[in-house]
């Protein structure tokens, strides 16, 4: 089943978070969207393994996992064989941004749950409120969609894409480790021992599977989230958020930033702050 649902005009101020697309257990029909669609979605994976491809990266989406694909973010998924059964939730409106960046979803990819059963008890009131004869429906479903969210930023954890495209337990242990100590003085002795690997094992496989030095992988990860502080926080200074993305100095910081974005921190932030 595959529901939508139509607001007039005047409720698109008055309701700024818009329930537009409601599946339950939908076999899906693959996808191919290189301009994205003008609405954000969560899918949630009930039965069989699929594929999502963004930005050129794959995420294999297992039953009990979700992905999310924010507005006119191009991308792609289907099946990986046999029926592929989704729970879909597709939503809109003009505190969608903010509300996202707010619950910290930052970005379309692929997610773990570690309650699934908080998305599916609001996926079945979604449903029994969409069934109503009431004229205050779309409020309603507003104010579910928004709980939804809300509860599943306390269960929702990232998947990286190069676990997902690699599958080598070793890969996949250094990447998780990177991914939650991004802060941090990461050394690759400490690798060694999370991993029970030599140090010259780990820097082979790894730009082996990846085409990355583990340096440049980190870097790329400490990067990301500055661009994230620069914006998301612009209470906190240059140097706070190069401590805080690991980098022992806001110069190095600065320097590195420049030379991947072709702009200073402070052009970055006051790029995307005008």
């Amino acid at each position: 089943m595959l529901r939508s649902f139509q607001y007039k005009k005047n409720e698109y101020d008055t309701i700024p978070l818009q329930l537009v697309l409601l599946g339950a257990d939908h076999d899906q029909e693959p996808v191919y969207r290189m301009h994205g669609i003008n609405l954000s979605q969560l899918l949630y994976c009930k039965e069989g393994q699929g594929e999502l491809i963004l930005d050129n990266r794959k995420y294999v989406i297992d039953k009990g996992q979700c992905f999310i694909i924010l507005k006119n973010t191009p991308h792609e998924y289907h099946s990986t064989g046999g029926k592929w059964i989704l729970d879909i939730i597709g939503f809109n409106g003009s505190i969608v941004p903010l509300l996202l960046r707010a619950l910290k979803i930052n970005s379309s990819g692929a997610y773990l749950l570690s309650n699934r059963d908080i998305l599916e008890a609001h996926h079945k009131k979604l449903l029994e409120i969409s069934e109503q004869n009431s004229k205050h429906k779309h409020m309603l479903l507003s104010q579910e969609t928004y709980a939804l969210l809300t509860d599943l930023t306390y269960c929702l954890t990232h998947i990286a894409s190069q676990a997902a495209d690699y599958g080598n337990p070793t890969i996949t242990r250094i990447i998780e480790y990177l991914e939650s100590h991004y802060g941090e003085d990461i050394s690759l002795d400490t690798l060694a021992q999370i991993t029970s690997r030599t140090p010259e094992y780990l820097c082979s496989i790894f730009k082996e599977h990846t085409g990355l030095t583990i340096v440049k992988y980190i870097n790329g990860i400490r990067l990301l989230h500055a661009k994230i502080l620069l914006v998301e926080e612009p209470s906190m200074s240059v140097s706070e958020i190069a401590i805080k993305c690991g980098y022992s100095s806001a110069s190095y910081f600065g320097k590195v930033f420049l030379k991947q974005y072709k702009l200073t921190p402070n052009q970055y932030r006051m790029s995307h702050l005008m």
